[in-house]
């Protein structure tokens, strides 16, 4: 009886360690181009998004320096607060 109950121990371990390795090659595998188009999709997308925010940034400072040469915006001096000691 008791070497009955080790074999099916045995067994049913090597079942266990066997079941992650049989699933990972069922797992259907991507292919390299997929990876390829994957990753180059994602970087365009990057320097899109890169793009646009320079180009707030562009049209900003550009509104900015028309509204100072207009005189609607001043050049800002602001006096430091006193703040009292802790």
């Amino acid at each position: 009886m008791k070497l009955k109950s080790v074999l099916m121990l045995a067994a049913g371990l090597a079942a266990t360690a066997a079941v992650p390795a049989v699933l990972a090659q069922s797992a259907p595998q991507p292919q390299a181009n997929e990876g390829a188009a994957a990753q180059k999709q994602a970087e365009q997308k990057a320097q899109t998004e890169a793009e646009r925010k320079a180009q707030r940034r562009a049209a900003a400072a550009a509104e900015k320096a028309k509204a100072e040469k207009e005189g609607k915006i001043g050049n800002r001096v602001e006096e430091e607060e006193e703040k009292p000691a802790r």
